[in-house]
């Protein structure tokens, strides 16, 4: 099955939010640990506004 580029990105994105969320847990703030946590976040945020921007443009995210 043939996956289109879009859907594959977004399937690494939520599985990197996962892995995130359950990173925060074990980090402590203030540290550069965190630091890095924080700024991972807003890449990944960024990614999924511009799946969200390319969806609504009308680009497919899923090939049927």
């Amino acid at each position: 099955m043939r996956r289109n580029f879009l859907s594959v990105l977004f399937a690494l994105d939520a599985t990197l939010l996962v892995l995130l969320v359950i990173a925060f847990q074990f980090v402590e703030a203030g540290t550069s640990e965190y630091a890095i946590l924080q700024v991972s976040l807003g890449v990944i945020l960024l990614t999924v506004v511009g799946l969200a921007i390319a969806a609504r443009r009308g680009q497919r995210l899923f090939e049927p």
